[in-house]
């Protein structure tokens, strides 16, 4: 009698593509950096949050994640287009405010 039981084969994972992809950001404000050289990779399922102390301009990165702002310099890809041409009312990214 044979009791061993087949192992059921192995799914191949595909390459992780970056869904966001953020390389050396910066956004200046009169020559002081709200933002400075932020870089991150984030992959699809992933769960992600961005913490700080007030002011260290995480509602600058979001904002330029969204399209409200423009970076001064660095790029950020989403799904693996550049969103620099991208209009905010195109992106599927947004924010909602505080009131």
């Amino acid at each position: 009698m044979n009791d061993a039981i087949p192992r059921p084969q192995a799914k191949t994972r595909k390459a992780l593509t970056p869904l966001l992809e953020i390389r050396n950001l910066t956004k200046s404000y009169d020559g002081q950096h709200a933002v400075d050289d932020v870089s991150l990779t984030l992959y699809k399922g992933e769960i992600f949050a961005l913490l700080g102390a007030s002011g260290c301009g995480k509602s600058t990165l979001l904002r330029m994640l969204a399209g409200f702002e423009q970076p001064s310099a660095g790029q950020i890809m989403l799904d693996g287009v550049d969103l620099s041409q991208v209009p905010p009312y195109l992106r599927p990214i947004n924010m909602m405010f505080q009131s």
